[in-house]
């Protein structure tokens, strides 16, 4: 994917910006989990989101987006990038809105071979600003990110898919 579309060079400086800010947390941490990742994914919006609340689900239809972390996940080095998939269930949420839960799996390389991780998922949204926690049964993960519409513009259409990029901190439990 090349940072030539607006888009992605927005979403690249946020992700920068919250690495920075994260990376030395997580670099001094002890913990056996201690990561700075970024997920970037599409999502599929069902039946999509509009002005008016609505319920539905929201899915990237298995590990179809890529994770890339800097630190280490369960004592092993992360050693690159891996997939990361989620499904969600949304209630009365809009455009400018939105509550959802769900599951999230990732797997990710490491020097102690393959991790896979899978957990709870709640998402909270505000315009195109999104908050996420993760909570698998030996780590959480919380971040931030920004949700780019690629198909509908919510005012003419639902909103039905988006890109979306999140950074955050993967830590031990």
């Amino acid at each position: 994917m090349t940072l030539t579309h607006p888009r992605l060079r927005t979403i690249a400086a946020v992700a920068a910006a919250a690495i920075t800010t994260l990376a030395p947390a997580a670099a001094q941490a002890a913990e056996p989990t201690a990561a700075v990742c970024e997920n970037t994914f599409t999502a599929t919006i069902s039946p999509g989101f509009s002005l008016i609340p609505t319920s539905g689900t929201e899915t990237t239809d298995g590990e179809t987006g890529t994770i890339l972390c800097a630190g280490m996940i369960r004592g092993h080095r992360v050693t690159g990038l891996g997939a990361i998939g989620f499904d969600t269930t949304y209630t009365a949420s809009t455009c400018t809105s939105e509550s959802s839960t769900g599951t999230v799996q990732f797997t990710v390389p490491t020097t102690g071979g393959t991790q896979r991780v899978e957990g709870a998922l709640a998402v909270w949204r505000t315009a195109l600003a999104v908050r996420v926690e993760v909570r698998a049964p030996d780590m959480s993960f919380t971040g931030i990110g920004v949700v780019v519409p690629t198909e509908g513009t919510c005012l003419l259409s639902p909103i039905r898919q988006a890109l979306i990029s999140i950074t955050g901190s993967l830590s031990a439990t």
